[in-house]
């Protein structure tokens, strides 16, 4: 009775290890069925429609101070600053991105019937200063007598 259960048991080893290896890299393909081949005729003639595809949310650039119909053209202004300048309620804002420990003040240096001079002082952090990595967007504002109309900004 035990050489039976063995010899059983041995066999149905064999068995399963032969399953376990009928379709692995070293097998025979199967042959009994032949490749499908698409030909050109029996291609569909028209494609589905598709469904309406959604136009992406308008967003704000990430990038740089808001956009604002109030920005002066940069033609009306002349910096050596990397700013930005709107006319605001009879006034100016110097728009300016700054670093950790930069300060900034805009300061009227002049006001005549051709242009607007403003000096614009960036202050940076003490030397040896541990400052954070962030950029920062700080507007200025500047108060003027007359609103600003077609004169020139010189900051």
């Amino acid at each position: 009775m035990k050489n039976a259960a063995k010899t059983l048991g041995a066999g149905l080893v064999l068995a399963a290890t032969a399953a376990c290896g009928a379709g692995g890299p070293g097998a025979p393909a199967n042959t009994s069925t032949p490749p499908v081949v698409t030909t050109p005729s029996d291609l569909p003639t028209s494609l589905p429609a598709s469904p309406p595809v959604a136009k992406p949310p308008m967003s704000r650039p990430t990038v740089g101070p808001p956009p604002s119909d109030k920005m002066l053209p940069p033609s009306q202004v002349e910096t050596r600053l990397p700013a930005q300048v709107s006319a605001e309620n009879g006034g100016l804002n110097v728009h300016l991105e700054l670093s950790g420990c930069d300060q900034a003040r805009a300061d009227l240096a002049e006001e005549n019937a051709r242009r607007i001079v403003v000096h614009v002082t960036i202050d940076h952090g003490k030397p040896g200063q541990m400052c954070p990595q962030v950029i920062r967007y700080v507007v200025l504002p500047v108060k003027l007598a007359e609103p600003v109309g077609t004169r020139t900004v010189v900051l």
